[in-house]
């Protein structure tokens, strides 16, 4: 019976056991040259060249050794020959044509003392490889036939000798020029990182690289839930909820003022036990980057949030104290949140900053009586959910520069512009806002004398302060009004009320103005002036030494006659305001004791103040 054989049997024979062949223990295996190559590739594209050159030279190492090995137990040759015979295993494998240009051995009994070769590779295969598959290089890449050409020598002579290129194919060189020899003649930077490992040297073992990919993968995957998140809802409490997740520990963001802007995973009560160790921490030394801080009973990752170089605020996972170092991913993600976090606050900024503008510009035309109807006033209104069928009154904030920068100035401007929008929002108020002269305009839909506003403009002034003690700040309130066609005459009311503001008394109503109100807010500066000169007499004028005079008198007469606290006011000494006093009495012909002058001059010096004579 005749059997056929398929193509398959007819090249590696019949699979009967009987008929296997059993191959020599240390066999060669042979590779075809792609194959080889696209190992080669795939482990550079995996790891990256300067990580695998090493694995090259090594595996050229063991080939080496193992063929000197070999040709020692079956060349008949002394060591010389058996130094001149690399070439042509090297040639027979395929790896390279050779051409040695230089040799030079010295023996010492039967030690070889110093070798130095040197030569060039044609057609290596590692440097075709490269040109194969198009890839540029601008350092030699032979690191296999280095390696073989190290690891023969070596095993024949029994020392360490050194094989490296100094030109290459692959770099687009006409050949590869090598040098070899002793380990000891070449200066540690040339081998140290392909020659054998040293005592110091860590291997970092495979699954740990591929666990720290993974960990990076997670950390990739996370941000991009974040980055969505961020696009769909722009919540800072969705946000937490995806972190919630993978995070167990307490979550917190919060601004540099120390108010809580979102949390996770703690609630309220135990939260604020943990903040006041992390503020006095703040106080004496800020954040500038991502820190583990411990404290006596808690311990906590922090990162700053940066919008153009300055920080917002911080955001944080809490630990208990007996906590160690928190891991690498921990800290990968906390700077992802603090990115996403620093995102939100700019869409919310830029959202708030466009509502503002448009409520500016609504503003604007209400003052400039720029609609053609109150029922158009209240529509837009409607729009922005301010409410206006009830009581309004208008707010002015004069605002006063210890020292004069432009850019400083307008840039602390700013920060106070944003701080009265912050100041209304935190008490659920839609205002209106617009800069008016050196100082800013409010128009808040509620009464003057509402209980909510009570208070209000003291509140603000003592936040202001603590935020720009370098700013003074006055606040006129004008009278409460319910008709939209007023509101020119409340801003005037409230910019007049400004004018009567003193640093004891920052803050002034125009109803507390009485008369002086109706007579200064009538804009009768002619009258005013008339009737001040009469009351004045030569006190009266433009001179400098007429307005320190009345400037004088009027701080005078505001203390109620208190020389000591005039005189602190005016910085002068008790005895020398006194000869001043007496000597404006003489001037003016006038008895400062009686009550009815005291009035008169008061409410004169008032009114001329209001409209800016001294």
């Amino acid at each position: 019976m005749v059997h056929n054989m398929t193509p398959m049997q007819m090249m590696w024979g019949s699979m009967d056991k009987k008929q296997s062949r059993k191959f020599p223990e240390d066999r060669p295996v042979e590779f075809p040259r792609a194959s080889f190559a696209s190992w080669q590739l795939q482990l550079i594209k995996m790891l990256g060249l300067e990580k695998v050159k090493k694995s090259f030279f090594q595996f050229g190492w063991s080939q080496g050794r193992d063929a000197a090995l070999a040709a020692k137990e079956q060349q008949d040759m002394d060591i010389l020959g058996l130094i001149f015979h690399g070439p042509a295993i090297h040639e027979a494998w395929g790896q390279a044509n050779v051409n040695v240009d230089v040799k030079q051995v010295e023996i010492s009994g039967d030690q070889v003392a110093s070798i130095l070769l040197k030569g060039r590779w044609h057609h290596s295969f590692e440097a075709e490889t490269y040109r194969d598959e198009q890839l540029t290089t601008v350092k030699p890449v032979c690191y296999t036939l280095c390696g073989f050409a190290s690891g023969y020598i070596s095993t024949l002579i029994g020392k360490d000798v050194f094989f490296k290129e100094s030109a290459c194919e692959a770099c687009g060189d006409e050949s590869c020029e090598w040098e070899g020899k002793l380990l000891e003649e070449w200066a540690p930077a040339e081998y140290e990182h392909f020659m054998e490992i040293g005592p110091t040297e860590e291997i970092v073992p495979f699954s740990q690289v591929e666990e720290e990919r993974n960990r990076l993968q997670m950390v990739i995957d996370i941000h991009n839930e974040l980055t969505d998140e961020l696009i769909r809802s722009n919540q800072l409490k969705n946000i937490l909820g995806i972190l919630k997740k993978h995070i167990t520990e307490p979550m917190i963001v919060e601004n540099t003022k120390g108010q809580i802007i979102e949390f996770e995973n703690i609630d309220m009560g135990a939260l604020t036990h943990l903040q006041a160790p992390f503020h006095k921490r703040l106080n004496e030394w800020p954040i500038q980057k991502t820190e583990f801080l411990q404290f006596e009973h808690s311990s906590r990752l922090s990162a700053p949030i940066y919008i153009q170089n300055h920080v917002i605020g911080y955001c944080s996972f809490v630990y208990g104290h007996e906590r160690s170092a928190p891991p690498e991913i921990d800290r990968m993600l906390l700077g992802r949140f603090a990115s996403i976090c620093a995102l939100v606050h700019l869409n919310n900024k830029n959202i708030m900053e466009a509502n503002v503008r448009t409520k500016g510009i609504l503003f604007e035309k209400m003052l400039m009586d720029g609609f053609e109807s109150k029922e158009q006033i209240v529509r837009e209104m409607n729009l922005l959910n301010i409410d206006v069928s009830g009581d309004y009154h208008v707010a002015y904030l004069a605002l006063g520069y210890n020292e004069f920068n432009e850019e400083g100035n307008l840039s602390m401007f700013t920060n106070i512009y944003e701080e009265v929008i912050q100041f209304f929002q935190e008490r659920d108020y839609e205002v209106l806002q617009v800069q008016r002269a050196n100082g800013i305009l409010c128009f808040i839909p509620e009464s003057a004398e509402h209980t909510l506003m009570h208070g209000g403009p003291q509140q603000f002034l003592k936040r202001l302060h603590k935020a720009h003690s370098k700013i003074k700040c006055q606040v006129g309130v004008s009278s409460t009004s319910r008709d939209l066609d007023q509101v020119s005459d409340r801003m005037s009311e409230a910019m007049t009320a400004a004018r009567f503001t003193t640093e004891r008394e920052p803050t002034m109503n125009f109803r507390e103005l009485g008369i002086l109100g109706i007579l200064i807010h009538s804009q009768e500066e002619q009258a005013i002036r008339k009737i001040a000169e009469l009351q004045l007499g030569q006190l009266y004028g433009e001179s400098e030494q007429q307005k320190d005079y009345m400037h004088t008198l009027y701080e005078f007469l505001m203390n109620g006659g208190n020389l000591e606290l005039t005189s602190s006011n005016l910085q002068l000494s008790v005895s020398g305001l006194r000869y001043r006093v007496n000597k404006i009495s003489e001037i003016a012909n006038l008895d400062l004791r009686d009550s009815k002058t005291q009035f008169d001059l008061l409410l004169a010096l008032k009114a001329l103040k209001v409209i800016g004579e001294f």
